[in-house]
């Protein structure tokens, strides 16, 4: 094969997750379920009631709760009007407002007990899943529900260590869904800064475009960084590549003297690898001089270094 300057990328091959801007698990305060108002894969929105617990109780409270007060209230609007006549003592006037306080926060408290009991869309979506019958008792501590957002999604991988230098934001990407057969082309959005000490990477991000429903929360992926690219390198088969005891590598070029093509070995250093080609340069020399030479492709393992040979098209 002759050697021409030509287009190298290389690109740093890590596995992402996608995870969607807003994915939320629904708890309750606990209680027996009395009606499941939405189905799995309808459309919520914020505020929505999607499961109603039998509050009776709390009901109660809260009744009981309003009626005391309303007597505090009372109480404290009646002894106001004696203190602005300079009528009864400082204390029994701050008596009453404190007793009044003191009413109108529990009743606060138990309203939004009430309120927590019920399961409502925190934010506009897809119900994905209800875990929850009718007539079962809900605990705090198990989720009841989930809604997810598709329509916003990020994709975050980790990228080792040692590529610190090489990956920075604004990175083109090629992300492969494999489980759906489909590419997407982005940029990096984000690169952190933190090394994580446990596994030695660091975190990089994706941003999905908005409307990309069919990629859900989860979903693995391939992400391709682009961390090198050379619009004029010289590229070759990395078969061709060999290496010496010493560790060097080398590949073979054909010369022609006296009317004879002879081996030539030529000493190189791999710059770069990926999917099977090397980006190569001249070893203390200038990889300039290799540009048009013929390189030893087929049967460069079968030759040594100034051996006559013949040419052969198979």
């Amino acid at each position: 094969m002759v050697l021409q300057a030509s287009r190298f990328e290389h690109f740093v091959e890590v596995h992402g997750n996608v995870k969607a801007d807003k994915s939320a698990d629904l708890f309750t305060m606990g209680g027996r379920v009395r009606r499941v108002l939405v189905s799995e894969g309808e459309r919520v929105r914020a505020g929505q009631l999607i499961i109603d617990l039998d509050n009776d109780a709390i009901e109660k409270q809260i009744a009981a709760a309003q009626a005391g007060y309303n007597l505090a209230k009372d109480v404290f609007t009646k002894q106001s009007s004696l203190w602005d006549q300079k009528i009864g003592s400082e204390i029994q006037f701050l008596q009453a407002k404190s007793n009044k306080e003191q009413a109108e926060a529990s009743l606060a408290a138990l309203r939004e007990q009430q309120r927590m009991s019920n399961v409502t869309a925190p934010f506009d979506g897809v119900v994905d899943d209800i875990m929850v019958n009718i007539g079962d008792m809900t605990s705090p501590m198990a989720a009841v529900a989930r809604v997810v957002d598709p329509s916003g999604a990020t994709l975050d991988a980790d990228v080792p260590e040692s590529y610190v230098q090489r990956v920075k934001n604004g990175d083109p990407v090629m992300v492969v869904f494999p489980s759906m057969g489909d590419t997407l082309h982005a940029s990096l959005t984000n690169v952190s800064r933190f090394i994580n000490p446990t596994n030695r990477t660091f975190r990089v991000g994706v941003r999905l475009p908005n409307g990309s429903e069919m990629i859900r929360p989860n979903l693995l992926s391939v992400i391709h960084v682009r961390d090198v690219v050379k619009d004029s390198a010289l590229v070759v088969p990395s078969k061709v590549i060999q290496e010496d005891v010493n560790g060097n590598n080398y590949v073979f070029t054909l010369e022609e003297k006296d009317g004879k093509k002879r081996t030539k070995k030529v000493m190189v250093d791999r710059l770069a690898d990926y999917k099977k080609v090397t980006m190569i340069g001249v070893k203390n020399g200038d990889a300039s001089l290799l540009r048009g030479a013929t390189l030893v492709d087929e049967g460069a393992k079968s030759v040594a270094d100034g051996q006559e040979v013949k040419v052969t098209n198979l």
